[in-house]
């Protein structure tokens, strides 16, 4: 066949998505299949948003947007920033995504060059190696376990050589839960400001908190450092409408906004309609947060009592489990036992980059969440388990 970009041959399907299709298989079977892989909000989208969205539709022309996204959307996000964390962000820093992915790939394509390094913590979400491979670059993962897997500036300092141009961040951590400290996240910014880095943080479950507050890396005095993604998928379940944005300072955006506009041209209007309409009429999302927040501490508390390891989220929707001791297995054999033996779908931790966890997504209610608990310690049990 003709030629490819050869760096298509470095990268595979995710391992997450792999999982929820091999689900397919167990449906429809005597004990119902719990498939707790992809990381899709079960909670209902807010009819508001659903009802003002159609009125829209029928009552506007649905033309093309304006580059870079709605100004009113714009304007709204900025208010949003200045409310919630008293930062003044205006309308042309900010760029309207087809979902916080696209964010992330205009964000790699316009800083990150052939030979380029970027770390990243682990564990880490399995989208971003893909990116950084098609740009010729090298993704590099920090070892965080010593710290609870939240980076300090220490380790940070033991992987930055020449090459490193950017760090990707994720706090809220998809997949452990884990949150940064304001103390920690000031020390790392003060260190790629004095080194000349980027931060890419990765900020799509700052809503959803368990404890403390969400320290963004969106900070002043630091933004020609930071690109901050973040969308609607998580906070108000519109992962369908794929929506998101990119906020950067001025001039970074001048650059980001070219790569978006040759890649995508500019995000739905109609979801860019329901993202304003989240903004407007559903900014209190506590009452979501605090059933996810009980669904972990159900997850948690059972795993514990059953002595199994496992970290304890301060935020975002999932629960990462270690397989330390009670498996021999690697995390994608044993999740696939897990699934073809009690129906249960789970994450296996190499698509982290950890092969000795899996991850479970909190996206049922907790009567089924229960159940599917039961089954998984009821699995580790069995006396032939190797």
């Amino acid at each position: 066949m003709l030629k490819v970009n050869p760096n298509l041959d470095k990268i595979e399907i995710s391992v997450i998505r792999k999982i929820a299709e091999a689900c397919r298989e167990y449906e429809g079977g005597e004990k119902p299949l719990i498939n707790l892989t992809i990381g899709e909000p079960d909670l209902p989208q807010p009819k508001i948003i659903i009802d003002e969205t159609i009125g829209y539709m029928k009552d506007a022309k649905l033309g093309y947007p304006q580059l870079g996204g709605m100004i009113e959307l714009r304007e709204e996000i900025g208010r949003y920033y200045k409310e919630k964390y008293n930062l003044n962000i205006e309308p042309d820093e900010i760029i309207i995504t087809v979902g916080s992915t696209e964010g992330l790939s205009t964000a790699i394509k316009t800083i990150i060059m052939p030979g380029d390094e970027v770390l990243t913590p682990l564990p880490v979400y399995p989208g971003y190696e893909p990116l950084i491979t098609l740009a010729g670059a090298k993704l590099i993962k920090m070892d965080t376990s010593s710290d609870n897997f939240e980076l300090t500036v220490d380790v940070l300092k033991k992987y930055v050589t020449p090459q490193t141009k950017a760090i990707i961040l994720n706090y809220p951590s998809n997949p452990s839960g884990i949150t940064i400290s304001r103390k920690n996240r000031d020390e790392i910014l003060k260190f790629v400001k004095e080194n000349h880095l980027y931060i890419i943080s990765d900020e799509v479950y700052s809503e959803i908190i368990f404890e403390g507050e969400h320290n963004s890396f969106l900070q002043d005095g630091y933004r020609e450092n930071v690109i901050l993604i973040n969308g609607f998928s998580k906070s108000h379940s519109l992962t369908g409408w794929r929506i998101g944005y990119i906020i950067a300072s001025k001039k970074m955006r001048e650059y980001l906004v070219k790569v978006h506009q040759y890649a995508v041209t500019s995000a739905s209007i109609i979801s860019q309609k329901g993202a304003l309409i989240a903004l407007k009429e559903c900014k209190d999302i506590s009452s979501q947060v605090e059933i996810y927040k009980k669904r972990a501490e159900s997850v948690y508390k059972k795993l514990k009592e059953k002595q199994i390891s496992v970290i304890k989220p301060k935020g975002a929707i999932y629960i990462f489990v270690s397989l330390d001791g009670i498996t021999k297995l690697n995390s994608l054999d044993f999740a696939k036992s897990l699934l073809e033996e009690e129906r249960v779908a789970v994450v296996p931790g190499i698509a982290f980059g950890m092969d000795n966890y899996i991850r479970i997504s909190l996206v049922k209610d907790e009567e089924i969440l229960n159940e599917a608990i039961d089954r998984f310690i009821n699995f580790v049990n069995k006396k032939d388990r190797e």
